[in-house]
């Protein structure tokens, strides 16, 4: 076991139960929401090692997360890691800066996801 805890934010069912099953095989303790509301509420409730955010979530999406946790507590801010596919415009490129980093979900091999993941818990 790694005792990192990671909140992994996916709504995508298959992508959050995938993401999820190659978290904690490797050793990872990994709670899981598809929703952007009890995804606030999530975060809010424990300091994490590293937040997984989807962006486009029900609720609020991850941006709206973001934006919020700026105005109460910046200090999650720096755990937080986007999962996207998006094309993303100019303006979606400065609010995925905020982050501590992003992931493009279709750029990486389930192998890859988890070295990356690794990597940035070991920053």
């Amino acid at each position: 076991m790694n005792n990192k805890y990671i909140l992994l934010v996916e709504d995508d069912e298959f992508l959050q139960q995938l993401y999820s099953d190659l978290l904690k095989g490797a050793g990872y303790e990994v709670t899981a929401s598809g929703d952007g509301e009890k995804a606030l509420e999530l975060i809010k409730s424990k300091n994490w090692d590293l937040i997984l955010l989807d962006i486009m979530l029900p609720g609020l999406n991850g941006f709206q997360i973001l934006a919020t946790l700026e105005k109460e507590d910046a200090s999650k801010i720096s755990n937080i890691v986007y999962l996207t596919n998006l094309d993303r415009n100019d303006d979606d490129l400065e609010k995925l800066k905020k982050a501590r980093d992003y992931l493009i979900k279709s750029d990486m091999s389930p192998p890859q996801f988890v070295e990356k993941i690794k990597s940035l818990l070991a920053q």
